[in-house]
């Protein structure tokens, strides 16, 4: 519920922060980089431990997020700096950059919950039986 939640506010706030006059759309290349990079990390730590997978998600996320500036600062020929405190107050960055590696990480914690395998399951019901005689 809570990265659903952060990944539609990521989402809108990217949309309508939007200032299409301009030709500004800092909130979606954002959205965009984010939801991108997660797609092509995820398949490579699908493998991995829930630990070590949920970082490499939340990386990546963070990073997919905030590259999109980057690159349309060096493309433009502006200051990195001044390009990401221009988005930040114009076009919701801040809360685009915040929401959406949070619900990327929330969701990817949803997907790689623990699950209780049958033979698990039936160690435990065998380690609850009587013990035989003789033993």
């Amino acid at each position: 519920m809570l990265a659903a939640a952060a990944l539609g506010l990521a989402g809108y706030t990217g949309y309508s922060q939007s200032l299409p006059w301009l030709h500004i759309y800092d909130g979606i290349w954002m959205f965009l980089g984010g939801v991108l990079a997660v797609a092509l990390v995820a398949p490579i730590v699908w493998s991995w431990s829930r630990e070590r997978s949920l970082v490499a998600i939340g990386f990546a996320a963070f990073v997919g997020t905030w590259l999109p500036l980057v690159m349309l600062a060096v493309r433009q020929h502006v200051p990195i700096w001044a390009r990401i405190r221009g988005a930040w107050v114009l076009t919701g960055a801040d809360i685009v950059g915040t929401a959406l590696p949070i619900g990327m990480v929330c969701l990817w914690f949803a997907l790689r919950a623990p699950t209780l395998r049958t033979d698990a399951r039936s160690s435990m019901m065998q380690a609850d039986s009587s013990p035989t005689p003789g033993e």
